[in-house]
């Protein structure tokens, strides 16, 4: 079975390949048509030459004209008063030569132009420009001319042999169809990496939406199976329910929050989700945001600090309440990885040539080591999968990345110097 890919490719060369096909086509006509003005002026050429030469020396020899005849395949006749030049030609025309030059010199005649004797209203008279018919379908330019001579006359007829078009376009074919082989080998070639490249991001989405999947239902199992066995256990032994009661409860808020985060991924996804923008005042919502998390820290035993500069803060245009989510998930990863007894350091400054406002979470933890620093916004990655913590699903981050893009901000990981790790959330400044 071909993949979308080959399919592509062989659909976009087939297309391309038949639009360059009826070009060519309709551009034949034309190269017919001036390959038959190319033949005629060619000929006069050769005429203009032959004649000039004729006139001007009197005698032609065997020699220059077995070449000319050769060289153009021409019927060349000459005849000086009235008796034919002694000259059997250098070729066999398909029909024979004198048949030829008779039906030449009988055309010339109806035109008042003869062979075989003297002009009389002029020293020099020329035939016009005449289609000789041969007998196996081959046709013939040709001319005639008749000078007087202080002897009595001398007169030239030269025939020149018309190609069939499909010859005179041989070269012409053969030429686009080499161009055409290699022409359509070479749209293959540009579509199927045309293609591979167009389908790369679709291919990437598939292959993140599959993993996604995968990784949702395996965490969405975990709670369910707790949930059955404790319904089980419920219904076997009613007497359970204070201990189980909890435990259900507790499920149910974790698949929940389960549920908002992938929902909120998939709008994000979707582009489908809208902020309350408005000016955020920032040092406002730092220290709200220090407060509120302070509580969480000492349960830990772990020292929250807020470093802000002496000078307010610019606003900056968003969305309070998602801003403020972005930041509590940094805060919450960082004391996930903070032992007790260390610090965590939220801070803020502004960058006034970019026009851009930077909020730092650092922690005193164990560090991400550099070869996994590329995939922490990752869906469902978990640098420690031997954790057990189970409020954690790997889409912390993943959420905290796309919420800083809604913003227009840009987020970022750093080792922390003295060890540990620091996040970095930078916001363009409210003009």
């Amino acid at each position: 079975m071909k993949t979308p890919r080959a399919r592509l490719t062989w659909l976009y060369t087939i297309t391309t390949g038949a639009i360059l096909l009826l070009v060519i086509t309709a551009f034949l006509p034309y190269t017919v048509r001036d390959r038959k003005k190319s033949q005629l002026e060619q000929f006069q050429v050769i005429w203009n030459s032959l004649s000039s030469r004729f006139m001007a020396s009197g005698a032609l020899t065997h020699q220059y004209l077995a070449q000319t005849e050769a060289d153009h395949q021409l019927v060349i006749h000459i005849m000086e008063n009235g008796v034919p030049f002694l000259y059997r030609g250098s070729w066999k025309p398909d029909t024979d030569r004198q048949t030829l030059i008779q039906r030449a010199r009988d055309e010339a005649d109806s035109q008042g132009v003869f062979m075989d004797r003297a002009p009389v209203s002029s020293s020099i008279l020329f035939s016009s420009l005449m289609t000789i018919e041969g007998d196996q379908n081959d046709r013939y330019y040709a001319m005639v001319l008749a000078v007087s001579t202080k002897n009595g006359s001398k007169s030239l007829c030269a025939l020149s042999l018309i190609p069939p078009v499909a010859q005179s376009l041989g070269e012409t074919i053969a030429f686009f169809c080499f161009l055409a082989v290699f022409g359509m080998a070479g749209l293959w070639l540009v579509s199927w990496r045309f293609v591979g490249w167009s389908l790369k991001p679709v291919e990437e989405s598939q292959q993140k939406q599959a993993r996604f999947i995968a990784a949702a239902s395996h965490e969405l199992r975990s709670p369910l199976s707790v949930l059955k066995s404790a319904i089980s256990a419920l219904s076997s032994d009613p007497d359970e329910k204070d201990t189980l009661l909890p435990l259900i409860d507790s499920e149910c808020v974790r698949m929940s929050r389960l549920v908002d985060d992938m929902l909120f991924l998939a709008s994000a996804d979707a582009k489908s989700w809208s902020l309350h923008m408005e000016k955020v005042d920032m040092d406002t919502l730092l220290i709200d945001l220090y407060e509120s998390f302070l509580p969480v820290c000492r349960e830990h035993e772990i020292t929250l600090r807020l470093e802000l500069p002496q000078l307010a803060l610019p606003s900056v245009a968003g969305d309070p309440q998602r801003i403020r989510q972005l930041l509590l998930i940094l805060l919450d990863n960082a004391r996930t990885y903070t032992p007790q007894n260390r610090s965590i350091y939220i801070s803020a400054q502004t960058n006034v040539s970019k026009k851009l406002l930077t909020v730092q979470v650092a922690d005193e933890g164990q560090g991400i080591p550099d070869n996994i620093k590329p995939y922490i916004f990752d869906r469902f990655y978990q640098a420690d999968r031997s954790r057990t913590d189970k409020q954690h699903f790997g889409l912390g981050l993943s959420i905290a990345r796309e919420l800083a893009q809604l913003h227009e901000g840009t987020i970022r990981v750093l080792d922390r110097e003295g060890g540990g790790t620091c996040f970095i959330v930078s916001f363009p400044v409210s003009g």
